[in-house]
């Protein structure tokens, strides 16, 4: 075979390694872009929905704390006012 052959068989198999290589990182590619499109929608869900917990904590933590006294407190005190003022001592003997 004479140099020229073997030359033109390198560029052919050459060729067609190049462009096999460039249609799989086309292909990788693209499934990498639409994953990051993915991750910035959720990103996007996931900083909307936190805003709206801050907004709902902030007005649960102002329906908690009603003209100065914390609703932790009354249930506290309600729940005392349940519990048994005597103190208990031991039986007397008879």
């Amino acid at each position: 075979m004479d140099a020229f052959a073997k030359m033109d068989i390198f560029f052919v198999v050459t060729t067609l390694a190049v462009i096999v290589i460039a249609i799989f990182v086309a292909t990788l590619l693209y499934y990498i872009l639409r994953t990051a499109k993915d991750v910035s929608e959720v990103v996007h869900i996931v900083r909307k929905e936190s805003e709206r917990f801050v907004k709902g904590a902030s007005a649960a933590r102002s329906k908690m704390t009603g003209n100065g006294v914390n609703v932790l407190q009354n249930f506290i005190a309600f729940v005392q006012s349940f519990a048994s003022t005597k103190k208990r001592g031991k039986k007397e003997a008879e």
